[in-house]
């Protein structure tokens, strides 16, 4: 299994591949989601009135662990 992370400066809701995985931010903490190795699609819908100036990027996840997830940036405007 691969290990990712969302960022933002909001809250968001997060998918992958088309797959609803829940909110990026567990309380205070980023949430950490699992997925296979590969390329992915991962989207990010703001829940704070804004919009994501890129809403879903296709990234390459691998070579994860849960200590050093991969983390994908996102800027809401």
């Amino acid at each position: 299994m691969e290990f990712f992370k969302v960022t933002c400066p909001g809250k968001g809701r997060v998918s992958i591949d088309g797959s609803y995985q829940g909110e990026n931010t567990d309380g205070t903490e980023q949430k950490i989601f699992q997925c296979n190795t590969g390329v992915h699609d991962i989207a990010m819908e703001c829940l704070e009135e804004k919009q994501c100036t890129e809403p879903v990027k296709r990234v390459q996840i691998e070579d994860t662990n849960p200590i050093l997830p991969k983390e994908i940036k996102f800027i809401c405007s």
